[in-house]
């Protein structure tokens, strides 16, 4: 590769480095001063990487805004990805299913970087339902059941740079503190599905476990929560059983995905 080549490179990663940077830290944005801190390029460098990512519809700026948001060309091609293969028609069986068995209801949550966000949700028959977190609802990953089983399938230098970026919006939720968040993170690995209460909601636990492809990536996960009197021990597993039940239901639609 000659210096030409080199160089085009190493643009094109540095744009795409600031494009995540941008995503992972979701719809708060983030400005030139924390973009250059963050990857240590020059000022004049990050002026120029983000207005062509402005000019070409990848980022934008809110009006009256300094900071830098996804810009409208991310959204039409979520959109195109969606037509191609829709997660949440794949999974809204399973959804269906575990509410209709536990009677709580069940959501479809994924990640964008150090966050996820809840793509479906259906309700179950019981009288009294966990509402709080509806379609669209973002948390810090690991706050709650889905956010946890997808935190603890990731590298430990992962796992950490996630819980460093999310150490202030922590304190937010209860008494869940990067230490306990790190003992949580073993306890699922150990059971495979996640367990945690009191911390988003309290009074709730709620149960999550991921989503892999044929592949073994992690596309995603389902949970299921309700009050505390709702969820002993035996109804835990109960819904650990029906989560992965209904997931392996969905596995051939999932491996093409």
């Amino acid at each position: 590769m000659n210096n030409t080549d080199s160089r085009g490179t190493q643009s094109i990663d540095r744009t795409i480095g600031v494009l995540k940077q941008v995503v992972a830290h979701g719809a708060h944005g983030l400005t030139v001063a924390e973009l250059v801190a963050l990857s240590g390029l020059e000022r004049p460098t990050m002026h120029r990487i983000v207005q062509a990512l402005e000019r070409q519809g990848l980022l934008k700026r809110p009006t009256g805004s300094k900071r830098y948001v996804l810009g409208d060309y991310c959204r039409q091609m979520a959109a195109a990805f969606a037509d191609r293969a829709d997660l949440r028609t794949v999974c809204e069986p399973a959804l269906k299913g575990i509410a209709d068995e536990t009677g709580n209801s069940a959501f479809l949550i994924a990640r964008i970087g150090y966050e996820t966000i809840c793509l479906a949700r259906v309700v179950g028959s019981y009288p009294v339902q966990v509402l709080t977190v509806n379609v669209g609802s973002r948390n810090p990953l690991g706050a709650g059941a889905g956010g946890l089983a997808i935190l603890s399938t990731l590298p430990l230098a992962e796992q950490n740079e996630c819980i460093r970026a999310n150490a202030k919006r922590l304190r937010s939720y209860g008494s869940l503190t990067e230490s306990t968040l790190r003992t949580l993170i073993r306890e699922t690995q150990r059971r495979e599905y996640a367990i945690i209460g009191h911390y988003n909601v309290p009074g709730v636990i709620g149960i999550g476990m991921v989503m892999r492809n044929a592949a073994g990536s992690v596309m995603g996960a389902i949970t299921t929560s309700s009050i505390d009197s709702r969820m002993t021990r035996d109804d835990q597993q109960a819904a650990a059983i029906s989560i992965a039940k209904h997931i392996a239901s969905i596995q051939s639609s999932l491996d093409i995905l």
